[in-house]
């Protein structure tokens, strides 16, 4: 298999807590796609993106999703991007993580990954 795996920064508006209403919040997504080698190879030998992923694809889906509404939850959208994702051409497997930054005073970093 071959991975491939990307940070997209996103900024919006998410989450269900009071000081999160009205707040928009800097998000990581981070994705791990795995395509089968076959289409990796044969990517490299035809020099053509047609026969492996477009990684653009993989950034576009993140940033149409987070455009399309507000999310409450991180388990709604990490859940939307991996199966949006999935469902591409060659892709064999998708996880999907979101990381928020400073969600509460103690706590510097949440990340959820599905």
């Amino acid at each position: 298999m071959a991975t491939i795996e990307m940070e997209v920064a996103v900024q919006t508006e998410i989450g269900i807590a009071p000081s999160e209403q009205g707040r928009v919040q800097a998000l990581t997504v981070t994705l791990a796609v795995e395509v089968a080698n076959r289409h990796s190879d044969a990517a490299a030998r035809s020099g053509q993106i047609s026969d492996t992923l477009d990684y653009g694809r993989m950034r576009q889906i993140v940033h149409e999703v987070f455009a399309e509404r507000r999310w409450n939850l991180l388990e709604e959208v990490t859940t939307t991007i991996r199966d949006r994702i999935r469902a591409l051409n060659h892709v064999e497997s998708a996880r999907v993580g979101i990381t928020k930054y400073h969600p509460w005073a103690d706590v510097a970093r949440l990340t959820l990954t599905r």
